[in-house]
């Protein structure tokens, strides 16, 4: 079974449940929630934090803790100070229902007032009380977080800047003490042979990835060996990236199962030493970096069933790739935790600096092929760019700032990385989108079938999808380089909050998260609109008795109405609110008061047309000196398409104002009419009976059904022929010019069969004498003359 077909069933389950799934995880509460913290419990815990922060620190990550706990405070500070302006706005506007208090209570209900006006005192003193209890709240988050983030900056600066020993003075180091570099070896070896590794937790981690080593093996082969031409076509036209970045995986995955399922177990079963995690971890994410770089530069192989995503790559870009990810893997190991010594050691010191160089070198030098492969790195010169932090990076590197090395190589190296994932990302689906509008791989054809599409149309709503799946990749990698960039989870945090909840723009809430959902939702509710009204048109009206006419316009009424109700769920979920629509009416109305009165006019000429329905789609009609078949009829404008296949667009209005012919409203019936001239001296009643049997003997002729039967006269007498005439009806008006022809065919030959001479304009022409005067009278014919 081709294993190919699950993947509509996949992508359609995943584009149902994905907008739900966000927001149900937006609207729901978890089960496991913790305690909720009143106002008291933030102001200890504020304080408490204050405590810690006095305390010097040289490491962010017991930053991290506070910084989170005043954001919590400031977020509760900021809804408890909304919810009591509130609330002492009500109190205030009870205040002044019952006005202010009188001299003295000399009736019951000037007691009932004064007890009113009592408790609402009493009321809005609690509520300033806790306003400005939660104002104080909010100075404390704020002012904690200023401090938090100033103690971040302190560190990471002091951190960047922090000299080390630098290339030059190992170099010095080692030739003053020649031995220098075998001591170093041995004090190595004889640290590594001392750590306190787990054993039992290696081997069982070891036997894991063996496992998964054979397991890949055997996957491998069998999709090497069993991916049958078919498949290989069908996955490539649903997305030739994607084939690449398949082929690249089976090839791989003995070596990406075996490093992950020995870091999985590693991650449970803890080794004694980090640094065998860390170890683990670093060849698993090199094996998937591999994995990509094969995708996106291998050259193409000799069968060329697959293509690489880059398709101007060559060997050279290649080799240079792989040789830049060994030396960073190289570069990793050295930088574990178990070559680090007291004093530092001159020879990884160097083995560091070299490595370190060399693989900037190489990225350098990856940039400047890739510049004619990747656009936008020319376009925007980011090659440029990128070789400038390199170069710096070594000039830092070489001068003992190592700490400065780091931070710019894994930032050139991380946003080349995470732009070239996202654009990975963004292609796959934008592949499967065009494939779906195009109909490429049969997987898509199917679909559009079962949607109604037709070859050339678009598939409806999809241009929603896009945007929504653009907008959601773009902010993914922003927030992945902001990271990368050194931006504090602190920040991150108070950023993603406000994605979430939204961001106060004046009196409207912006919330990015929410639009984005609700373009995920109008995009399927689109396409499942249009499903509904390919199965109304399709399958559920086939089994009534209603007209053609009715059922097209149940069809459209339906599209239209799924249409609106998409557009109001879109905007509902997206959090736009209906009430504040008022104001768009408004200005709808004074502008059809101005300008839009054809339009609307128009538009209630269509509805007009969609529920009387005197035209139909498929009707052939005539409109002036118009005329056609009716091709489509939209709420705005109806199109016609004339007999040279030329679409006319006419608006609603002049098909309701004007006359219109409507060759097909009642039935299908036409007439045809076929003037007949006969030669004088031919027998009019063999005539007659020869017309009347050329006509009944067509099959397409109605014959003597009521009043709709063959009709022949003899019409009148002409300047050089009996006129008569062929009157018949046919049952389909849309044959008539193929039926007049056939007519036309038979009573030549009839009348040929029976020598019945058809005549032709005859002149005669008289010459005068010679001695007289030629006079010549020149009179145009379009006919044959007889020159006697």
């Amino acid at each position: 079974m081709n294993k190919l077909k699950l993947i509509p069933t996949c992508l359609f389950i995943l584009l149902c449940s994905l907008p739900l799934s966000l927001w149900s995880a937006e609207e729901s509460t978890p089960a496991n929630t913790e305690p909720v913290l009143n106002l008291e419990d933030h102001t200890k815990t504020l304080e408490a934090a204050e405590k810690r922060l006095a305390i010097k620190t040289s490491t962010t990550e017991l930053l991290d803790p506070i910084a989170l706990e005043a954001l919590a405070a400031g977020q509760f500070a900021a809804t408890c100070i909304s919810q009591q302006e509130a609330e002492q706005a009500k109190v205030k506007q009870g205040l002044d229902s019952i006005g202010t208090a009188a001299g003295t209570a000399t009736t019951q209900e000037d007691k009932e007032l004064q007890t009113k006006r009592k408790d609402l005192d009493q009321q809005k003193k609690e509520v300033e009380t806790q306003l400005a209890q939660c104002r104080l709240l909010a100075l404390k988050a704020t002012q904690i977080q200023e401090q938090v983030s100033a103690n971040k900056q302190a560190i990471v600066k002091e951190r960047l800047f922090a000299r080390s020993p630098s290339a030059v003075s190992f170099i010095l180091q080692t030739l003053q003490e020649p031995s220098l570099w075998a001591t170093e070896i041995q004090q190595i070896i004889s640290t590594l042979v001392a750590l306190p590794i787990n054993y039992r937790n290696l081997s069982i981690a070891l036997m894991y990835g063996l496992a998964g080593l054979l397991v890949g093996l055997v996957w491998s082969f069998y999709k090497q060996h069993t991916h049958s031409q078919q498949e290989i076509t069908e996955l490539v036209k649903t997305s030739p990236t994607l084939a690449s970045v398949w082929r690249s995986i089976i090839n791989f995955m003995p070596w990406i199962l075996g490093f992950g399922l020995t870091s999985l177990a590693l991650h449970y079963n803890h080794p004694g030493v980090t640094a065998i995690n860390e170890l683990a971890s670093t060849l698993f994410l090199f094996m998937i970096s591999y994995v990509i770089i094969s995708a996106m530069l291998r050259p193409a192989t000799k069968s060329k069933d697959f293509t690489p995503v880059i398709p101007a790559t060559s060997k050279k870009l290649y080799y240079w790739a792989r040789i830049f990810l060994l030396t960073i893997l190289l570069g990793l190991l050295f930088h574990s935790t178990l070559f680090d010594t007291d004093p530092p050691s001159s020879l990884v010191g160097l083995i560091r600096v070299v490595l370190g160089t060399f693989a900037s070198l190489a990225l350098i030098r990856l940039l400047w092929l890739l510049r004619r492969s990747v656009p936008w790195l020319q376009q925007y010169r980011l090659y440029i760019l990128g070789a400038v932090a390199l170069v710096s990076a070594i000039v830092a590197l070489w001068l003992g700032y190592r700490n400065f090395f780091v931070f710019l190589f894994n930032g050139t190296f991380g946003t080349l990385f995470i732009t070239l994932v996202a654009w990975l990302l963004l292609r796959i689906p934008t592949e499967m989108f065009d494939g779906l509008d195009e109909g490429l791989a049969q997987w898509q054809q199917r679909l559009r079938k079962r949607l109604g599409i037709e070859n050339g149309q678009r598939v409806p709503g999809l241009i929603w999808l896009r945007l929504a799946h653009a907008m959601a990749i773009f902010a993914l990698m922003s927030l992945a380089l902001l990271r990368l960039w050194g931006m504090s989870e602190q920040s991150m945090q108070v950023m993603l909050t406000k994605v979430m909840d939204g961001i106060q723009i004046g009196s409207f809430t912006l919330e990015p998260m929410r639009i984005l959902i609700g373009l995920l939702s109008l995009a399927i509710l689109i396409s499942l609109t249009h499903l509904i009204k390919n199965s109304l048109s399709n399958h559920w009206l086939n089994r009534t008795n209603m007209t053609r006419g009715a059922k097209e316009t149940t069809v459209t009424i339906a599209g239209y109405l799924g249409i609106i109700l998409a557009i109001l769920i879109g905007l509902s979920i997206a959090g736009i609110e209906f009430t504040n629509l008022a104001i768009i009416a408004g200005a709808l109305s004074v502008g059809i008061g101005f300008g839009l009165q054809n339009i609307v006019n128009n538009f209630v000429s269509g509805l007009i047309l969609l529920f009387e329905r005197p035209i139909r789609k498929g009707d052939w009609i005539r409109v002036g000196v118009t005329e056609g078949y009716v091709k489509d009829i939209n709420i705005r404008s109806t199109v016609i398409q004339t007999f040279d296949r030329s679409d006319i667009i006419v608006p609603n209005s002049e098909l309701i104002a004007n006359q219109v012919t409507n060759m097909m409203l009642s039935n299908q019936y036409g007439r045809v009419i076929i003037p007949v001239g006969v030669a004088y001296g031919s027998d009019p009643e063999q005539v007659l009976f020869l017309l009347r049997s050329v006509g009944e003997a067509n099959p397409a002729v109605l014959r003597e059904y009521g009043e709709l039967k063959v009709q022949v006269f003899f019409r009148g007498f002409a300047e050089s022929s009996l006129n008569f005439e062929l009157r018949c009806l046919i049952k389909d008006v849309e044959k008539q010019m193929m039926v007049t022809s056939e007519l036309n065919i038979a009573i030549e030959k009839a009348f040929r069969i029976a020598k019945i001479d058809m005549p032709y304009p005859q002149r005669t022409i008289h010459i005068a004498s010679d001695s007289a005067p030629l006079k010549t009278v020149q009179k145009p014919t379009t006919k044959t003359e007889d020159l006697s």
